[in-house]
């Protein structure tokens, strides 16, 4: 049952967090302008925190899609307006996994905002609790087909308007991955959801080696009391500790700075930002934070 703190790598930096800190911390107005930002999948929880902090950091605009009863609920539109009430706010219905819908979605974008900065694709589908062989295909597929194939066809529709972005290189993909995909066993190793975050990260390094210009990276958001993760054992869901603005908060700090020396990786929001940024000249010449065969 791999599921050691070394294997999952929860200690990579000494100091971890579990609500956003100094370091991280969003300062008003701090993006660059105009800064557009797209957020697939995001309604409550850690989407709408991650739309929070770019509102709060200053973006010029934020386009988000969702199903259309998840949009209906969201407290987004109204949280935006009292954070930041300039930032414009995008906010569509979007089937992630059919085609015609997601390139309907970027059409819809590219024509309100000419272009996006940055890319975080945060829809997800975790499935009934499980621990061994999915509970029927249906749920299986499902996974895959939110996690992966929706991450691909958002990055294939969406890359475009990265590269039409005003600063140099092709903007952002951020895609927001589990520390689940590190385990094969025990408490809370879904093999559906696993396998399917997994490819998600596979996917974020082959996005850094296709194009190099284009800073990705796959990101653990903190393990968060969420909707989604209500299916979790009580005893199980009633301790996850982190809080769900933490990842924002380390998304923007990640990507305020042309930072090319983590792309392609798997990055925690628990870790320590200081400590992460000690070990570049580690991570680089021994190229760490990638999925490789042990031999």
């Amino acid at each position: 049952m791999a599921m050691n703190a070394d294997i999952m790598g929860s200690r990579f930096t000494a100091t971890t967090h579990h609500a956003p800190y100094s370091a991280i911390s969003v300062e008003q107005g701090s993006l660059p302008s105009p800064f557009n930002v797209c957020i697939i999948g995001a309604s409550r929880d850690i989407g709408a925190n991650i739309a929070y902090s770019f509102a709060t950091a200053g973006a010029t605009a934020i386009g988000i899609c969702a199903p259309q009863a998840e949009i209906d609920v969201s407290p987004i539109p109204s949280k935006l307006r009292e954070l930041n009430d300039s930032t414009r706010l995008i906010y569509l219905p979007c089937d992630v996994t059919i085609p015609s819908e997601v390139e309907a979605f970027a059409s819809k974008i590219q024509e309100a905002l000419g272009h996006i900065d940055v890319l975080v694709y945060n829809a997800g589908y975790f499935g009934p609790w499980e621990t061994r062989t999915a509970s029927t295909p249906n749920d299986f597929s499902t996974a895959m087909d939110v996690n992966c194939k929706g991450l691909y066809l958002s990055t294939h529709f969406m890359l475009p308007l990265l590269k039409r972005g005003p600063r140099a290189g092709g903007g952002a993909v951020i895609s927001i991955c589990s520390i689940g995909m590190h385990s094969t066993g025990g408490p809370g190793a879904n093999t559906a959801y696993g396998i399917s975050k997994l490819a998600q990260c596979r996917f974020i390094e082959m996005l850094a080696a296709t194009e190099p210009d284009t800073f990705t990276a796959a990101i653990h958001p903190g393990n968060v009391k969420t909707e989604m993760g209500k299916v979790t054992p009580k005893e199980i869901f009633d301790v996850l500790p982190d809080d769900p603005s933490l990842c924002g908060s380390f998304i923007v700090w990640l990507i305020k700075e042309r930072r090319m020396w983590l792309s392609g990786r798997y990055l925690s929001s628990n870790w320590d930002v200081d400590e992460l940024a000690s070990k570049e000249a580690q991570i680089v010449q021994e190229n760490k934070l990638k999925i490789r065969m042990v031999w």
